[in-house]
Protein backbone atom coordinates (compact mmCIF):
# COMPACT_ATOMS: atom_id res chain seq x y z
CA UNK A 1 0.00 0.00 0.00
CA UNK A 2 3.00 2.18 0.83
CA UNK A 3 4.59 1.89 -2.88
CA UNK A 4 1.28 2.91 -3.83
CA UNK A 5 1.44 6.18 -2.33
CA UNK A 6 5.13 6.45 -3.09
CA UNK A 7 4.32 6.26 -6.87
CA UNK A 8 1.43 8.49 -6.63
CA UNK A 9 3.70 11.38 -5.09
CA UNK A 10 5.82 10.81 -7.37
CA UNK A 11 3.19 10.84 -10.44
CA UNK A 12 1.89 14.10 -9.01
CA UNK A 13 5.15 15.83 -8.35
CA UNK A 14 6.26 15.34 -11.75
CA UNK A 15 3.08 16.41 -13.15
CA UNK A 16 3.24 19.58 -11.18
CA UNK A 17 7.34 20.01 -12.41
CA UNK A 18 6.02 19.52 -16.03
CA UNK A 19 3.31 22.62 -15.68
CA UNK A 20 5.35 24.49 -13.78
CA UNK A 21 8.11 24.06 -16.25
CA UNK A 22 6.29 24.92 -19.22
CA UNK A 23 3.88 27.36 -18.00
CA UNK A 24 5.14 30.43 -17.01
CA UNK A 25 2.79 31.43 -13.84
CA UNK A 26 3.53 35.37 -14.89
CA UNK A 27 1.75 34.87 -18.29
CA UNK A 28 -1.13 32.44 -17.27
CA UNK A 29 -3.86 33.01 -15.23
CA UNK A 30 -4.54 29.48 -13.98
CA UNK A 31 -2.09 29.37 -11.50
CA UNK A 32 -3.36 30.89 -8.16
CA UNK A 33 -2.84 34.05 -6.49
CA UNK A 34 -1.48 35.44 -3.70
CA UNK A 35 -4.69 36.58 -1.62
CA UNK A 36 -2.75 38.59 1.00
CA UNK A 37 -0.82 40.15 -2.07
CA UNK A 38 -3.86 40.93 -4.13
CA UNK A 39 -5.85 42.54 -1.27
CA UNK A 40 -2.81 44.27 1.06
CA UNK A 41 -0.21 44.90 -1.75
CA UNK A 42 2.21 43.46 0.64
CA UNK A 43 4.32 40.35 -0.08
CA UNK A 44 3.88 36.95 2.19
CA UNK A 45 7.03 34.46 2.63
CA UNK A 46 5.51 32.62 -0.10
CA UNK A 47 5.12 35.12 -2.55
CA UNK A 48 6.79 34.28 -6.24
CA UNK A 49 7.64 30.83 -5.25
CA UNK A 50 6.03 29.95 -8.32
CA UNK A 51 7.41 31.99 -10.54
CA UNK A 52 10.80 30.73 -8.76
CA UNK A 53 9.86 26.75 -9.71
CA UNK A 54 9.26 27.98 -13.21
CA UNK A 55 12.49 30.05 -13.19
CA UNK A 56 14.36 27.26 -11.68
CA UNK A 57 13.48 24.16 -13.82
CA UNK A 58 14.20 26.13 -16.49
CA UNK A 59 18.13 27.05 -15.20
CA UNK A 60 17.39 30.58 -14.21
CA UNK A 61 18.59 30.44 -11.40
CA UNK A 62 19.29 34.43 -10.44
CA UNK A 63 15.60 35.07 -11.62
CA UNK A 64 14.10 32.32 -9.06
CA UNK A 65 16.53 34.42 -6.37
CA UNK A 66 15.12 37.90 -6.89
CA UNK A 67 11.01 36.40 -7.29
CA UNK A 68 11.93 34.65 -3.60
CA UNK A 69 15.12 34.19 -2.45
CA UNK A 70 13.98 32.28 1.37
CA UNK A 71 12.46 29.74 -1.09
CA UNK A 72 15.96 28.96 -3.51
CA UNK A 73 18.35 28.93 -0.19
CA UNK A 74 15.98 26.52 1.29
CA UNK A 75 15.88 23.89 -1.79
CA UNK A 76 18.99 22.39 -0.87
CA UNK A 77 18.74 21.81 2.35
CA UNK A 78 14.91 20.18 1.48
CA UNK A 79 16.69 18.37 -1.34
CA UNK A 80 19.54 16.85 1.36
CA UNK A 81 16.84 15.59 3.39
CA UNK A 82 14.71 14.06 1.26
CA UNK A 83 17.60 11.92 -0.31
CA UNK A 84 18.73 11.33 2.81
CA UNK A 85 15.44 9.71 3.82
CA UNK A 86 15.40 7.78 0.29
CA UNK A 87 18.74 6.14 0.93
CA UNK A 88 17.52 5.19 4.98
CA UNK A 89 14.31 3.85 3.59
CA UNK A 90 16.05 1.96 0.65
CA UNK A 91 19.52 0.64 2.97
CA UNK A 92 17.90 0.66 6.38
CA UNK A 93 20.77 2.37 7.28
CA UNK A 94 21.13 6.42 8.56
CA UNK A 95 18.37 8.87 10.06
CA UNK A 96 17.94 11.63 8.23
CA UNK A 97 19.64 15.22 9.08
CA UNK A 98 18.98 14.92 13.53
CA UNK A 99 18.79 18.53 13.31
CA UNK A 100 15.28 18.81 11.99
CA UNK A 101 13.90 16.56 15.17
CA UNK A 102 15.58 19.03 17.47
CA UNK A 103 12.80 20.72 19.51
CA UNK A 104 14.46 24.44 19.17
CA UNK A 105 14.42 23.49 14.85
CA UNK A 106 10.34 24.88 14.50
CA UNK A 107 11.10 28.15 16.33
CA UNK A 108 13.76 28.58 14.32
CA UNK A 109 12.59 28.22 10.67
CA UNK A 110 9.56 29.90 12.00
CA UNK A 111 11.56 33.00 13.39
CA UNK A 112 13.63 33.05 9.99
CA UNK A 113 10.04 32.73 7.82
CA UNK A 114 9.06 35.45 10.16
CA UNK A 115 11.88 37.92 9.37
CA UNK A 116 11.67 36.75 5.66
CA UNK A 117 7.83 38.22 5.58
CA UNK A 118 8.47 41.57 7.24
CA UNK A 119 11.85 42.27 5.33
CA UNK A 120 10.90 41.66 2.40
CA UNK A 121 7.98 44.28 2.59
CA UNK A 122 10.34 47.24 4.02
CA UNK A 123 10.62 50.03 1.50
CA UNK A 124 14.23 50.18 2.00
CA UNK A 125 17.33 49.33 0.52
CA UNK A 126 18.56 46.58 0.57
CA UNK A 127 15.58 44.60 1.46
CA UNK A 128 13.48 45.99 -1.48
CA UNK A 129 15.92 43.10 -3.29
CA UNK A 130 14.06 40.82 -1.17
CA UNK A 131 9.91 41.83 -2.66
CA UNK A 132 8.87 39.47 -5.24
Amino acid sequence: MKILLYISAGIILSSLAIVYYKYDPEMYSFFPECPFHKYLQLDCPGCGSQRAVHSLLNLHFYQAMDYNLLLVLSLPLLTLQLLTKIYQKITGFGNGLRFWYHPKTPVIIATIVFLFWIMRNLPIMPFKFLAA
